[in-house]
Formats: C-alpha cells, structure tokens, sequence
C-alpha cells in the first residue's frame, strides 16, 4: 500500500516536469501551448462581448450596441455612466489595499520578465468591464489584452517556463485578444509584435501566430459578431498621396493632443480636492450629460462606427461627433474610469479622414474616394496614439481586403509615428509609465537590467588599506600582480579612495610616504543597487578600470571591476538577442 502510494506521489511529481520539459525543448509543443492560449484567448474575449451586450441592453435598454443607437431614453443614458463612476469608485476604495500595481502586458514584458499576477488581471478586467457597460467613453481592447496575457502569464510561470519563453506566451496571450476582438489574426499577431514584445523574431513567430490564428478560428466558430468591415476593391490615385501624407502629419498632432489631454485631466484630478475613489463619479457626471446631447459618446464606439463607415454624415454631424467624443473619452480616462484608447482612437480617426476627405474636396475639387480618408485616419490617429504601424496597416488589409489601400495606410502609420517620436516619443501607454517615473518607452526586456546590479556582479573582499599605511608596508602586503586595485580606508573606516597597483609599485615613489597620497577616484564609487549599465557609464565617465562599492554609510562593502562588467552585460544582451529553445 505505501508503495503503491509513493508510486502515485512519484507521478505526480514527474508528470508535470516531462511536460514542462517538452515544451522547453520541442517546437511543436511550445507552438501547440500558445495556440491552447489563443483557443481560451478567443472565448474570455466572445464572453466578455457577450457580457457587454447584455449590460447595454439591462442598462440602457438596447440591443444594439449603445454607441449605435438612434436614440436612447435619456434617464438610462444619463444615469449609466453615473452610475458606472459610483461602482468603479468603489472598486478603487475596495482594491487600492491589495492591487495598487497591477503590470499590464507591455509593463509586464518590460520589467518582469512576463510575470503578471492573476488576482490582479482579473480586478483591472472587472474594472474595464464596469467602465464600459456602463457607458464610460473607454475601449475594452485593455480588459481583453490583460485577462489574456495574466492566464497566458499564470501558465507560464506554473510551467516555469524561462523568462524569453513567458515573454512571448504573455504576447500570444495578447495578440490573440485583439486578433479575436476584430476578427484580424494578422493585426493582433503584429500587435503582440510591435507593443507587447517590442521586436519581431523568428522564435515567436510561429507561437504568437499560432495564438491568433486560433483566437480569431475559436470566435468565428461561435459568434458572427466581428471587429469593422469595410470592403474597398479600388486602387489608390497617385494624386491621393499627398492628402493622404497631410492627412498623416494632421493626425499625428491629434494624437499627440489627446494623450497630453488625457494626462492634464489627470493631473487636475490628482491635484484637486476630491478624494480619488470619488473622482470617477465626477467623469460620469460630465458623460452623462454629453451622453444627453449625442448617445455615440458611450461607452467604447463599436456603434458608433458603424453609423461612421456605414452612413453619410454631414460634416458638422462629424464635427460634433470628434469633439464630443474626444471629450469623453479624455474625461473617462481622466477622471479613473478603467479602459484604453484603442477603440475610440479608430473611430476618431476615421471622423478625421472623413472631415479632411470632405475639406480637401470643398477646397482642390478632388474626386477621391472617401473611404481612402477614413480608413487611413483611422489608422494613422490609432498609430499615433498606439503605435503599431504593422499592426494598423494589417488591420486596414483585412477590414478592406486591398492591397493597395494597405500601403497607403502603411505610408500614412509610419509617416504619423516617425513625427509622434520625433515631437512627443512616447506611445500612449508608455507616456502613461513616464507620468508614473517609470523609464519605460516600450515593451523591451529592460527587467534583466534591473535585476544584474552591482550588488550581484561585486567581488565581496576584506583586502582594504589604510591611507596612513606606508608604501612599503603596502607593497610587502600587496605585491605586483596579486590585485588591480584596493580601496583605501581613512581613520573612521570610511571609503578614501582607490590605490591603484601600478600606482603603488612605481620606483618613483618614497617607501616612507603614505598611502594617502595616492588615492584615487576619491569621489568616484558604485552603490549596491545600481544597475549594471549605470556601472558602466560610471567607469567611462571617471575613466577607471576598477571602483569600490561602498554602502549608505560609506563602508567598502566589495569592487567592481569594468572588464568583468562589460562581459556579463554583452553576455546577458547575446541571450536575449539570441534566445536557444534548448
């Protein structure tokens, strides 16, 4: 009996790491793990659209998408959002103890080698859900994003998976998410691409693929519910480029103009008297009241796109639409209501194109399609404010499904993203770390820089010298070739400076003479907790070749030596330019 119960308990034990194993060292089942990702990807994606359609029908009494209706009661389409700030108010009042820093993907990529927690994930989700089924003017796109890449994250890490291989699990999670959100597997694979991973590789192509193949597969399978179509079977005039490159330029100063919009509002928030778990209620209050003048403002706009694309609307119906919209959503975000641009900036954008389309046609007579204007509004302000110029162009090439207008989306996103780095340099997300003291610009692995500091990399030695000691003593104690360098101590033990060994042995120099005289680097020294690029820098700067590391009360606790340095930072660079699956 006991032996038949140890064997169960060996089972237990081996099973989970002969697959753990399998998926380190096989392709194919790494590959067949993202594509299980993308699978449940897929479903959390459909059940919380699902979820939203039933709360705009309970709350505001539609069936179809809120921000499509024609018109809605105006007790249900003011109070929503009302009510909607008073629960995510509350939210914040109930999870600020135990979910105060909760990494979205990029940040999670970025820093943490992919780990992102699950409790939290699952309280942003609720949050985002919350904002947006009760109208507030904010995108689901980071519900989506989060719930995907947190379980993608929690398998990972039970597989203890390596950090490079959770990083692109986290991405396939999040790339299936906007690959099944709009029906766009080649977007929502270059999304993961360009946002969540920061890089493109051939060792993630196959998985993160795999993930929104399987994503957008799972949602077709089980809903007809799709992201935007709109199909353009035309070519592009030669004379459309240059509109189309002004078009581009305008909508880079709109992006830039919402996402600092986004963060005064934030910041007034901050500095105001409110309490903040009340702030929400305030940003209901004021959509509300825009929700009396025109219903499209609620919640993430998949509605009101539809009325954009799909009608003629007069231009000062497109004009109002832009403003109120842009103010809802800058109020939304500003005042706490969780969510993302993503959405709202697609649909500002493609009311942008239309309104150039029909300025440009009132002004030159040009007779160019409309639809070209749209579609690369769309994408060029969503580029600005994302900054995924791939992942919009692949989403243009299958909403249209013309190439042509692809590489005119294509021209429009990388001309709107060269002028957003040049005048602004951050993406949404990454100016929203910026605000918060982070000195994160993308998703790129930074976190293995944080975690090699100079605490790790020192040599811990005892062998220190005092500046009263004799050069003599010093070269009977330290002969050539035994050391590079020692610190120098003063008499209350505290760090004096470095005695360097070529220094010490020069003929040059009265044995008679103290140490003291030939300190160096006297201010110049490393702390513990300084990464290994700050070390680096500090040893150009100073021009040194070894320096101590000196504690908060000025002890030596070790040195640090700047070719040993260098070989761990080229070392650690190598691994994750050049990943082995074995």
């Amino acid at each position: 009996m006991h032996t038949l119960r140890r064997r169960k308990a060996l089972r237990r034990i081996v099973a989970p790491f002969r697959l753990r194993t399998l998926i380190r060292r096989n392709e194919i089942a790494y590959t067949a793990l993202a594509a299980i990702i993308g699978l449940l990807s897929g479903l959390a994606v459909v059940g919380m659209q699902e979820l939203i359609h039933l709360m705009g029908l309970w709350i505001f009494g539609s069936e179809d998408p809120v921000s499509g209706a024609a018109e809605l009661d105006p007790i249900r389409a003011f109070a929503g959002p009302v009510v909607g700030g008073v629960l995510v108010g509350l939210s914040y009042l109930i999870g600020r103890r135990w979910f105060r820093r909760v990494a979205d993907p990029i940040e999670a990529n970025a820093v943490g080698g992919g780990k992102i927690g699950v409790p939290g994930s699952l309280y942003i989700t609720a949050q985002t859900i919350l904002s947006s089924g009760f109208g507030g003017s904010v995108g689901m796109e980071a519900a989506y994003t989060q719930v995907a890449s947190g379980g993608a994250s929690w398998l990972g890490q039970r597989l203890r998976l390596r950090r490079e291989d959770l990083r692109q699990l986290v991405a396939a999670g999040a790339g299936g998410a906007i690959a099944a959100a709009f029906d766009a597997p080649l977007a929502g694979a270059f999304y993961a691409f360009e946002l969540v991973l920061a890089t493109y590789t051939v060792a993630a192509l196959l998985p993160v693929l795999a993930a929104s193949i399987a994503a957008t597969a799972v949602t077709r399978l089980i809903t007809d519910s799709h992201g935007p179509s709109l199909f353009y079977a035309g070519q592009v005039p030669v004379d459309g480029y240059l509109p189309i490159a002004l078009l581009a330029v305008l909508a880079a100063g709109v992006g830039i103009v919402i996402m600092r919009s986004v963060a005064m509002m934030e910041q007034l928030f901050a500095k105001s008297p409110i309490p903040g778990w009340t702030q929400p209620m305030i940003g209901g209050l004021a959509v509300g009241f825009l929700a009396l003048v025109s219903p499209q403002v609620l919640s993430s706009g998949h509605g009101a796109m539809t009325l954009v694309l799909g009608t003629n609307m007069t231009i000062w119906a497109l004009l109002s639409l832009f403003l109120l919209k842009t103010l809802a959503s800058i109020l939304s975000l500003g005042s706490g209501f969780r969510g993302g641009l993503f959405f709202a900036s697609l649909l500002l954008g493609a009311i942008l194109g239309k309104l150039f389309a029909i300025g440009w046609m009132i002004a030159f007579g040009l007779q160019i399609p409309i639809v070209i204007f749209a579609v690369v509004g769309m994408c060029a302000l969503a580029t600005s404010i994302i900054g995924a110029p791939m992942a919009m162009s692949f989403l243009a090439l299958e909403m249209t499904q013309s190439l042509p207008l692809a590489l005119a989306v294509l021209f429009s996103a990388l001309l709107s993203t060269s002028i957003v780095r040049q005048f602004f340099g951050f993406s949404f997300s990454t100016w929203r770390f910026h605000l918060r003291g982070e000195s994160i610009r993308s998703a790129t692995d930074i976190g293995w820089i944080r975690d090699l500091t100079v605490g790790r990399l020192m040599r811990r030695t005892a062998n220190t010298l005092s500046t009263g000691t004799t050069i003599a003593e010093a070269r009977r104690r330290f002969p050539l070739g035994s050391t590079k360098a020692v610190p120098l101590l003063d008499e209350t033990d505290s760090y004096a400076g470095m005695c360097l060994m070529t220094d010490l042995h020069w003929d040059g120099h009265d044995p008679k003479e103290r140490l003291a005289s030939l300190a160096r680097f006297k201010s110049a020294w490393l702390r513990p907790e300084q990464t290994v690029r700050d070390a680096i820098n500090s040893f150009a700067r100073n021009e040194a070749d070894t320096l101590a590391v000196v504690g908060s009360d000025m002890t030596v606790l070790g040195t640090l030596n700047e070719h040993y340095c260098l070989r761990r930072y080229a070392d650690e660079t190598n691994k994750r330019l050049y990943p082995a699956r074995r």
